[in-house]
């Protein structure tokens, strides 16, 4: 019967040592040089964002923090959509960053959705946007553009540039 083990040991000794060797590939890999494993986290996971969403009552705002992938205005509008404070159909058709100064132009679907609401509603979700995105690009005013114009609905008029709510 011992002549029968030793092959079986044999095999069984090879693959234990292969998996201890192989358990701590790429460890040493994902820490950056001087940089600690949370550097790295961020770095894969993408940006951290302010986002700005109604609070409890729908009457104002409060923060709260998402990662995006990429900071782009398409992955900005999908965290305010996933946060429902924009509907997800709405697309950007244009963004300019002019350091102090962002035009923001979206689709007809965001002014609809807007309009839906009453005053405290409207501040909350235009206030959303706009606080979301002056702390994201560290600017001071943003246009609101919807099809490449300045809007209205009925209950404020946005033709203009827009600071923090």
């Amino acid at each position: 019967m011992r002549g029968k083990m030793k092959p079986y040991l044999k095999v069984i000794t090879v693959f234990c040592a292969a998996a201890i060797s192989l358990s701590g590939c790429g460890a040493e890999n994902n820490t950056p040089q001087g940089g600690n494993a949370a550097e790295v986290s961020t770095e894969q996971n993408g940006r951290e964002i302010a986002l700005y969403v109604g609070n409890e009552n729908g009457d104002g705002l409060v923060t709260e923090t998402v990662s995006v992938e990429e900071l782009t205005p398409e992955a900005i509008l999908l965290a305010l959509s996933e946060k429902n404070v924009i509907p997800k159909e709405t697309k950007v058709l244009d963004f300019k960053d002019e350091g102090e100064t962002l035009t923001l132009d979206l689709s007809k679907e965001y002014q609809e959705y807007v309009s839906s609401y009453g005053t405290s509603g409207e501040l909350v979700i235009v206030g959303g946007v706009v606080n979301t995105f002056l702390d994201a690009y560290d600017a001071d005013t943003i246009t609101i553009l919807v099809e490449g114009s300045a809007w209205d609905t009925g209950h404020a008029d946005y033709s203009g540039a827009l600071g923090r709510y």
